[in-house]
């Protein structure tokens, strides 16, 4: 029997002991019309650990949610570095007043407290919004003419650096090469992609 695994906008990811702060984060994306899957809501499925790996790869962006008084716990360090390795926008929202610093493993990822929600939903909004349809005309010719499969592609940074020069040099923008990789993986979901 097949199994359909729907996608979403965000991922929302965060332990128990902040369920309160997640939900109201997740309400905040639906009232801006996201669609918001959590770890701890997924879908039942016979097989649970299989399809909500394939539900954080079918979804288009994460929203991590800590509390930086309590270690980061491994789940949740485990999904944010999944979500940066397929290129997809990643979020911190966290419970205090001011900023905070991240784990160094997270990288550059900008945290918000939950104050700015707001912004995390404007910025998500802007991020998940497709390309221009002539943009994403060009951006199938220069992913055809590369003529790499999208998991090689997404896995090398030289080549995601080499669409992005393409993309820009004929489009005569300034498109960072994991917007031009979240747009490849929009378009793969609805099978607008060659296929190699």
């Amino acid at each position: 029997m097949s199994t359909q695994i729907s996608t979403y906008d965000v991922f929302l990811s965060y332990s128990l002991t902040e369920g309160q702060t997640a939900d109201l984060v997740g309400r905040a994306l639906t009232e801006a019309g996201l669609s918001v899957v959590s770890q701890l809501k997924a879908p039942a499925t016979a097989d649970e650990e299989e399809p909500l790996w394939q539900i954080l790869a079918e979804s288009d962006a994460l929203v991590a949610i800590i509390d930086p008084q309590r270690t980061l716990p491994s789940a949740i360090g485990v999904e944010v570095g999944a979500a940066m390795a397929w290129h997809k926008p990643v979020y911190v929202v966290h419970t205090e007043i001011g900023n905070i610093t991240l784990p160094s493993h997270l990288g550059s990822i900008q945290a918000y407290p939950i104050s700015r929600i707001d912004d995390v939903v404007q910025s998500l909004k802007r991020q998940l919004k497709p390309l221009p349809e002539e943009q994403q005309f060009v951006l199938r010719s220069v992913y055809a003419k590369l003529g790499i499969p999208m998991d090689k592609l997404l896995g090398e940074p030289v080549f995601i650096e080499k669409l992005a020069r393409d993309f820009n040099q004929q489009c005569g923008t300034n498109t960072s090469g994991e917007r031009l990789a979240q747009e490849l993986v929009r378009l793969q979901k609805t099978d607008s992609l060659p296929h190699f």
